[in-house]
């Protein structure tokens, strides 16, 4: 199979493009953009070769989607639908999807969810503690970083052999942050929830918070509802604690008291959500990092792991996150297994009239 597949995965903050041979799948040429008209830019001239298929990044995919799907005006409708659940990554989503479509409308467009991963859980660590009638509307743990996760799952026998398949957490850092159970390569349980605020402390996002700080911020006109989702998207976490920076490179650089205090309370807060996972796994096996912190920040790792080590002796990897393989991934599987493509395309063009 001739050709380049592409693949755009629009984070919270930039969007990763990267060419992969069809054939192959090795990587011909990546890059990362910063708005939407350079992704386009780059989409114009991402090679001399054909581009069979695109791969797109998308956090959300609700209860509808578990698996890749082609996009279809019907998914793309259903994808708007779930903007309020992810606003940092939904819409940087779908510019990209409207970009690559209008210079590649010819093409199969793949859509790979964050969510889609954790659909294995159990339905005790979907639901929260709420009336039964807000779970069955959808107010439930849905998990993110699902790609990365998928792409941990995929390469970890290599690194752990046969020994992968049993009591694994990862832990994806970055600007982003959660840790995922695994057991038999599957998602068991996840530090984040009904959205991408949950769990773990970020580079500007709080992650776990009491629910009773949010009424009262919103109570007798303290705070408006944009004005707290500012907070929380937005000013919270590194950047907030520290008062210096969202960037673990720049807070692990100063020796300010604030800076400090703010990486201590990244590890403790990560250590913390981890050891909240290990019930659903009876135990832990390993531990792997991943994620641009997960990846670079020796120093992170070494106290999130010696705030664990009571519950053992454990080894710990470092795996470099490859989210746009996993999207590569995609797109080849669908290429060389056309008898599928009629089911998929019917399941999403029914979603615009369901």
């Amino acid at each position: 199979m001739n050709g380049v597949i592409l693949t755009c995965n629009a984070g919270s903050s930039n969007t990763k493009l990267a060419a992969f041979d069809a054939r192959t799948l090795a990587r011909t040429r990546q890059a990362t953009t910063f708005d939407t008209a350079t992704t386009l830019a780059w989409l114009h001239g991402a090679d001399n070769q054909e581009v069979v298929a695109i791969g797109h990044r998308v956090v959300h995919g609700g209860l509808d989607f578990t698996q890749p799907v082609i996009i279809t005006p019907g998914v793309q409708e259903k994808l708007r639908s779930y903007i309020p659940l992810a606003p940092l990554h939904q819409p940087a989503a779908l510019a990209c999807i409207e970009a690559a479509q209008e210079r590649y409308p010819a093409v199969p467009h793949i859509a790979c969810f964050d969510t889609a991963f954790h659909h294995t859980m159990r339905e005790d660590e979907r639901r929260f503690a709420l009336p039964r009638a807000l779970h069955d509307q959808g107010i439930l743990r849905y998990g993110f970083h699902g790609l990365s996760y998928q792409h941990v799952a995929d390469v970890l026998p290599g690194v752990m052999g046969d020994a992968a398949r049993g009591r694994i957490v990862v832990a994806h850092l970055g600007g982003g942050a959660s840790a995922c159970a695994l057991h038999d390569l599957k998602s068991v349980a996840s530090t984040m929830g009904f959205s991408t605020l949950d769990g773990l402390m970020m580079g500007t996002r709080c992650g776990a918070i009491d629910p009773g700080v949010l009424l009262y911020l919103l109570g007798e006109g303290r705070m408006s509802l944009p004005e707290l989702t500012r907070i929380l998207y937005h000013e919270s976490g590194l950047r907030g604690v520290s008062g210096i920076s969202g960037d673990m490179r720049a807070l692990l650089a100063d020796s300010s008291p604030a800076a400090q205090e703010a990486v201590a309370l990244y590890g403790a807060m990560a250590a913390k959500a981890i050891a909240a996972l290990l019930p659903a796994l009876g135990g832990i096996d390993g531990l792997v990092f991943t994620g641009g912190i997960g990846e670079h920040a020796a120093t992170v790792r070494e106290r999130i792991t010696q705030l664990l080590r009571w519950a053992g002796d454990f080894p710990v990897h470092v795996i470099p996150a490859d989210e746009e393989m996993v999207l590569a991934r995609a797109c080849k599987n669908h290429l060389t297994t056309p008898k599928e493509r009629p089911h998929h395309e019917q399941r999403c063009n029914n979603l615009s009239t369901g």
